[in-house]
């Protein structure tokens, strides 16, 4: 009888998912670090008791080594946020995870009609000043108007783009993006409502001027930072926001965050950068703002939270149309709720299993609302 096939690939995918050395799993079932590190590289299947048992420790069915993991994401493919303060088994955690993401997407994707990929080109970008005349373009493309934008989140997702948090490594890697077929974004949700927005801003100046570009220099950093400026709010609700003067107006640059989602911080460089304050007003400004006890984070609850929704709807939807095996969602991946769950942000939700079953069909919605 043909035993199944073992693909190391997978393993590998699923012990970096898991934030597990080969040490450390080799401890749990009973190996060595290189046998598992031939397990992973090598022409080499493992024995049966030893196939359960890493299955086990790994939140996967064994069948979920028998299939090639398929086009696994790679470290050049990231958009990495300080890249060089990133520790490498952190990025290799990430990229491990967001390869299962692009999976999961896929699987979802075989129930549900998700939104078509639509993310306009702006590349190559090469000054400040041409982000700055992306932004603007971006928003012409999506016919976002000149006004506040509501969510980001949506905005992105209503595009084609998937939003996540990778659970607590998303802490240690700030914000990344990955500019496949359909583009992932990883957000660490911990932030605060205005770096939140400025975030996901960054990330789609990645996407929108920098796909096939390496990422991670200072220049491709303080670009996505100025697309992500002027996204947000751009330049004539500047103008038109904030009146010089001798004295620093704290009244509008706050009524500015709140309107507009940007904090007070990134306010007060682009007022240096429009000539609306002068160069001792803005070391006057941060230093109030680097001040203990300072109140840089005033108003930040009056700031629309981004919460990303494409995923937890689709999930939703499966739930309401199969019940609580989410249309066989996870036995079909090999993957664990918990973990998927995790790769998500929807373990709250997949771990209720107070779902009524029915056969519907249902499809999803071609925009998000």
């Amino acid at each position: 009888m043909n035993t199944p096939e073992f693909f190391g690939d997978s393993l590998r995918i699923a012990r970096l998912t898991s934030g597990i050395s080969l040490q450390e799993l080799g401890e749990r079932v009973g190996t060595t670090r290189q046998y598992l590190s031939q397990l992973e590289t090598a022409d080499k299947k493992p024995s049966a008791d030893l196939l359960d048992a890493l299955s086990f420790e790994l939140g996967v069915t064994p069948g979920f080594f028998s299939r090639a993991i398929g086009n696994t994401v790679k470290d050049e493919e990231c958009h990495f946020r300080k890249l060089s303060s990133v520790p490498m088994y952190s990025v290799r955690e990430c990229t491990a995870r967001i390869t299962l993401v692009h999976k999961i997407v896929d699987a979802l994707g075989q129930h549900l009609e998700l939104p078509q990929v639509n993310f306009p080109d702006f590349g190559p970008i090469e000054t400040s000043l041409d982000a700055a005349i992306a932004a603007k373009r971006c928003r012409e493309y999506w016919g976002l108007g000149k006004g506040p934008i509501e969510s980001v989140a949506r905005v992105i997702e209503h595009a084609g783009g998937v939003i996540t948090s990778l659970g607590d490594i998303s802490e240690k890697v700030d914000a990344l993006s990955v500019h496949r077929e359909r583009p992932i974004i990883v957000i660490n949700s911990k932030k605060n409502s205005p770096r939140l927005r400025f975030d996901l801003a960054h990330e789609l100046g990645h996407m929108v001027m920098h796909k096939g570009v390496e990422s991670g220099c200072r220049d491709t950093e303080s670009q996505a930072d100025q697309f992500a400026s002027y996204f947000l709010f751009p330049q004539e609700a500047l103008l038109t926001s904030y009146r010089p003067s001798s004295r620093i107006s704290w009244q509008s640059i706050k009524q500015i965050k709140v309107k507009w989602g940007i904090s007070m911080r990134a306010t007060v460089f682009r007022l240096r950068q429009a000539n609306l304050i002068t160069p001792s007003q803005y070391r006057t400004a941060n230093i109030t703002l680097s001040k203990k006890g300072s109140r840089s984070e005033e108003f930040d609850d009056l700031v629309i939270r981004e919460k990303p929704e494409l995923l937890r709807n689709s999930f939703e939807l499966l739930g309401e149309t199969f019940g609580s095996s989410f249309g066989g969602i996870f036995e079909r991946l090999g993957i664990s709720r918990q973990i998927i769950g995790t790769l998500t942000d929807t373990s709250d939700l997949l771990m209720n299993t107070q779902w009524e079953t029915n056969d519907n069909v249902v499809a999803f919605p071609s925009q998000v609302t």
